[in-house]
């Protein structure tokens, strides 16, 4: 049976032909490439040339035609199937075709919304983000506390030296001992860090964009930080200013724009033999600090002039040759806390007859501009673009990407947006013959960071022939090998010897010790922890007796987390963390792909419009006795025809937590836990029941979307049922109850009850565990 299918641009319905076909192809994660958030995306596809049509693209066929459409930029649009919604994306329009001379049809291209935020962020980069809400006027009293206060600083200064190899308590280098006032570290060597969380808030800022989820307010995101250092050693300057034009004292070649605060050098036809000289001078100041002038022609930096105190500076010098037409922008940044005011003056001096005939003068000033000294994140920002660093963290935390509504993206790690998923058995829909495959998988897969030019990190390369953080996954088979890359650099840290300090070192090798700018670099904020060491940051040294520690771990929920791809031994805790990034946010996935009896079945079905139209390719589908996962889906949407490339599904059906969360005694205190409790698909409410346990309290009981969820619970106190396992995790549930359990090594277990309700009128009942250790 046809299908009526509509496609609106920027709320205009297309007119379509009747028999063309659209097909829509749809991947997240594709087992080709397992790094790469995918999207939607159509074939090209043809709609006719109507006058109705015509108009939506203003007659794209003639480049005569005024119109106000840029056709090199996709353009809002959505699909809808029997007038129930399918998809939301961009249309692309690719060529007009002409029959006969005259326009025929137009060929266009559906893109789903990843791409489209691909293609919004262009070639903008961190740098050029505004991170004023974040500023806090720069001096030694404001980096002590964010070194030494345990405030919650979306800007702080971890302790990692580009000047000199700190050391403790080592006699032969008295100057670099910073366990001593002599060998005190100087405030002003100390680069900052933001938030992660932060730099995605500038991001929704900036481009008008919403992204969602709970992991960004997770603490393993939420206390990862991004090390502001993109020179050799740090020096601050004040915030960007652009020169502010207020008055105009002389115009007569009507050269300034007062309220865009630019100034324009054109083709003057009545001095002939002209040259037109353009100064900026500085005409007062309140102190001798240094400041930068930074010139803008037609939008590119053209000039950097460096200068102090009261200044006349020349700016360019143009020939009165037919064509000329520049844009002038000025910019300027201190070194410290100034004010200044400016003074364009702008003359043409021209000929007539070979004699000297006359100038043209202007002026503009502005009005006194105060350059406070700030810290300038946007100014030490490495540089990377917001694509590059996006697509980053999309890998190092394995996120996916998708659209919610427009302009709103949702973000989740792999697993949690798997376990958003529902079933649907489509075993009626499906055409009888169909392939079994074996499935295309890599003999080894590398996960790598940036080689880091630190003297930490060669040594380490040097003496296990890897580099740290990194980390190689070989399987018994013959197929090719992976790369999962991210555009961040590892550092690795020091502790000292029997200290509970721990630095970094952004210095090359022996014996130099230079200074590098390394590749971005993300931190965790692992806490405030108690050392003794000293900071010059008055003048005097002061001793500290505590800092803000930075490194690779992360404790959560009791348990510690890394930002190493493979289980290493961490530098705070000397311990091995086995929560790395592959081990909490990949592995499940490729455990799934790797096991021996996953294939690969493509399949054809027809799919009526109440399963096509909310299928998510997250959801899970039954066909006979078996389930799966989507790998790619392409949609014929005229007739509901479905080809299916599927993987086998053999993780657990629930969606509670799998690892029960585990916990210590809290020495006689009551502990707040925080779970992330994922809303499945079509659910609108779930409802968290903690009757009949131990459990304290639990905030909130009811949600309607994805929520952090806290549990209060009691400290151990032996309470509950005995029980003897062989494995000492154990949970009793009874149809009355779900009950506290104590295990044979004295851990006591409680279980919470969830029951999510469904669009449909269905319920479903998960659990929460917990295990408190003795």
């Amino acid at each position: 049976m046809k299908r009526k299918v509509d496609i609106y641009i920027e709320g205009e319905k297309l007119e379509l032909f009747n028999d063309e076909l659209i097909n829509v192809s749809s991947s997240v994660q594709n087992i080709a490439d397992i790094s790469v958030v995918y999207t939607d995306f159509s074939q090209s596809f043809t709609v006719p040339a109507s006058e109705h049509n015509n108009q939506i693209f203003q007659h794209f066929y003639n480049n005569d035609y005024d119109g106000t459409l840029n056709h090199n930029l996709r353009r809002d649009a959505f699909i809808e199937i029997d007038l129930t919604f399918f998809r939301r994306g961009k249309i692309q329009l690719e060529k007009a075709q002409i029959k006969g001379g005259y326009v025929d049809n137009y060929q266009i291209t559906f893109y789903g919304d990843v791409r489209t935020l691909k293609d919004a962020f262009g070639d903008i980069k961190l740098s050029q983000l505004d991170y004023s809400a974040y500023e806090f006027l720069y001096n030694g009293t404001n980096v002590y506390e964010r070194i030494y206060l345990p405030n919650d600083f979306d800007v702080r200064f971890p302790l990692i030296s580009s000047k000199r190899v700190w050391q403790y308590d080592e006699p032969t280098t008295p100057l670099d001992n910073i366990d001593t006032s002599t060998g005190a570290i100087v405030y002003s060597e100390l680069f900052p860090a933001i938030k992660n969380s932060r730099i995605f808030d500038e991001i929704q800022n900036f481009f008008g964009v919403t992204f969602s989820g709970l992991f960004l307010s997770d603490d393993r995101f939420d206390k990862s930080f991004f090390w502001c250092k993109n020179r050799e050693v740090f020096n601050n300057v004040t915030q960007k200013q652009k020169v502010d034009l207020q008055i105009i004292t002389a115009n007569a070649l009507n050269c300034f724009d007062l309220v865009n605060d630019v100034v324009s050098v054109i083709y003057e036809p009545t001095a002939t033999n002209g040259v037109h000289t353009i100064y900026l001078d500085v005409i007062a100041v309140s102190n001798s600090t240094p400041y930068t002038i930074e010139v803008y022609t037609n939008g590119v930096l053209t000039n950097t002039i460096n200068n102090f105190g009261l200044s006349s500076n020349l700016i360019a010098n143009y020939d009165n040759t037919f064509g000329l037409d520049n844009t002038l922008e000025f910019f300027v940044y201190a070194q410290s806390t100034v004010d200044l005011t400016f003074q364009v003056n702008y003359t043409l001096d021209f000929l007539v007859g070979g004699s000297v005939a006359g100038s043209y003068i202007n002026i503009a000033t502005s009005g006194i501009q105060t350059f406070i000294n700030n810290i300038n994140i946007a100014n030490n920002m490495p540089d990377i673009t917001v694509a590059e660093y996006f697509a980053g963290i999309l890998k190092e935390f394995n996120l996916t990407c998708y659209g919610i509504e427009n302009n709103t993206w949702q973000l989740d790690p792999l697993e949690d947006w798997y376990n958003k998923g529902i079933e649907y058995d489509i075993t009626q829909y499906v055409i009888d013959d169909f392939d079994i495959s074996r499935v295309p998988l890599y003999k080894k897969i590398k996960f790598n960071y940036q080689k880091s030019q630190s003297f930490m990190n060669d040594q380490f390369a040097k003496t296990f022939g890897r580099e740290y953080g990194d980390l190689e996954y070989d399987f018994p088979y013959d197929g090719q090998e992976y790369q999962i890359q991210v555009p961040f650099e590892q550092l690795m840290f020091n502790k000292f010897t029997s200290t509970n300090l721990q630095v970094g070192y952004s210095l090359t090798n022996s014996p130099d010790f230079k200074p590098y700018v390394p590749k971005p670099i993300i931190l965790y904020f692992f806490g405030m922890v108690d050392e003794d060491w000293y900071l010059d940051y008055t003048g005097t040294p002061t001793a500290m007796t505590n800092y803000a520690c930075f490194g690779q771990d992360l404790p959560y929920n009791n348990t510690f987390y890394s930002l190493n791809w493979g289980q290493e031994i961490s530098t705070f805790i000397l311990n091995t963390v086995n929560n790395s990034l592959f081990q909490v946010y990949y592995s499940n996935y490729l455990i799934n792909l790797y096991t021996k009896k996953n294939r690969l079945t493509g399949l054809k079905c027809v799919l009526p419009i109440k399963i096509l139209t909310k299928l998510k390719l997250n959801d899970r589908l039954i066909i006979r006795d078996k389930r799966y996962i989507i790998n790619e889906m392409k949609s014929e949407l005229t007739n509901g025809e479905v080809d299916f490339t599927l993987l086998n599904d053999f993780r657990p059906v629930k969606r509670r937590i799998t690892k029960p969360i585990v916990f210590g005694n809290g020495f006689g205190e009551n502990q707040i836990m925080k779970v992330s409790v994922i809303m499945p698909n079509n659910s609108y409410e779930a409802n968290i029941d903690i009757t009949g346990t131990s459990i304290i309290s639990v905030t909130p009981s009811t949600i309607y979307q994805d929520t952090l969820v806290e549990f209060e619970l009691p400290p151990n106190n032996d309470q509950g049922l005995n029980l003897e396992t062989e494995d000492g995790i154990d949970l009793i549930v009874t149809e009355d109850e779900v009950a506290n359990v104590v295990t044979e090594y004295g851990s006591v277990g409680y279980v919470a009850e969830i029951t999510y309700l469904f669009n449909d009128g269905s319920q479903e009942i998960d659990y929460i565990e917990f295990i408190q250790q003795a």
